[in-house]
């Protein structure tokens, strides 16, 4: 058996293999992330710091106090809080940096361009390696069109890249009426990853307590064919580099993803359920499967499936929608 090349490239990083665990709890102290890399982790996106956890926690120091009377404490207190969050991520950037050699990227979970976004170039001050902004905007006001919540995304980007020379990726679900349009406009703006896809909040009913419940928060394989659609449809059109989101849960759903283009998958999920040792059997699965088909290294078979690479390139489309429905072509 030949000794397989698992090393992959995303944002311009090298990492020794496709798997990044995404941002979640599993990567949000510096002993998690320790133990990412000793499962064999290719990289490790951070847990999000929050806009609204900045504000918050802002607001829940300062209280009830009375802004007309105690004005100077007020503006210390706004500072301090703020300041303190972003003490505490920072720290866990760069204490990770000491003691891991993978990859750590930072994560910003943002829904506004605020003032907040200066701060972003701490970050690369820290060492961070790169920075994903996981941009969540539920499309739910009437009052608000398509293209104004594009341009909140586009005004995310435009500020951040202003602040930091690191790459930049965006994470984002797939609520666009042109989604190739918006992601290309984000690569015009500098976006040197695009993470496919967000998974929303997804609400449940309690029909018993007639309440609304939080539905499962876990992933399961069958959401992997989303972003498989379209990072097969765009990987080859955009020159910048994509990264699966939901769904990936073994190596068969790892390959699958590189084959039509990704250069990386973030897993989440699996790894709540199986723990971050899972790692290993995904990355067993892919050395398998490379051996069985003659591949040394990932690029040699990265992007074979995206649209642009095969004979009937309408399979990503419509075609496959109207065979199965009406048996016709």
């Amino acid at each position: 058996m030949t000794v397989a090349n698992l090393t992959t490239t995303y944002m311009g990083l090298e990492l020794r293999n496709p798997v990044i665990v995404a941002s979640s709890h599993l990567t949000s102290t510096l002993e998690q992330v320790i133990a990412c890399e000793k499962a064999g982790a290719g990289a490790v996106v951070l847990k999000s710091l929050f806009e609204e956890q900045i504000h918050a926690d802002s607001q829940s120091m300062i209280g009830d106090m009375n802004a007309s009377v105690h004005t100077d404490a007020l503006d210390y207190f706004r500072g301090e809080s703020e300041y303190y969050y972003l003490d505490e991520y920072l720290k866990l950037v760069q204490e990770a940096k000491k003691k891991v050699s993978i990859p750590i990227i930072a994560s910003l979970n943002c829904v506004s361009a605020g003032q907040w976004l200066e701060y972003a170039n701490k970050f690369e001050t820290v060492g961070a390696d790169a920075l994903e902004l996981n941009v969540y905007i539920m499309p739910a006001n009437v009052d608000q069109d398509g293209r104004a919540i594009e341009k909140i995304y586009l005004d995310i980007v435009k500020a951040i890249k202003k602040q930091v020379s690191i790459p930049v990726a965006v994470k984002l679900g797939p609520h666009f009426s042109g989604l190739a349009n918006m992601l290309r406009e984000l690569t015009y703006e500098g976006v040197n990853g695009l993470v496919l896809f967000n998974r929303f909040y997804r609400p449940d009913v309690d029909i018993e307590k007639l309440e609304i419940k939080a539905a499962s928060v876990l992933s399961t394989p069958s959401e992997l064919h989303l972003s498989l659609q379209w990072i097969a449809l765009l990987s080859g059109e955009l020159k910048v580099d994509f990264s699966a989101a939901t769904g990936i849960h073994d190596g068969a759903g790892m390959v699958k993803q590189l084959l039509v283009g990704a250069s990386t998958v973030q897993v989440c999920s699996a790894f709540m359920k199986n723990g971050v040792e899972h790692i290993q059997s995904m990355l067993k699965e892919l050395e398998d499967w490379m051996d069985r088909h003659g591949y040394k290294s990932v690029k040699d078979f990265q992007g074979k499936l995206c649209q642009e690479n095969i004979e009937q390139p309408e399979v990503y489309e419509r075609n496959q929608y109207i065979k199965a429905l009406v048996g016709i072509g």
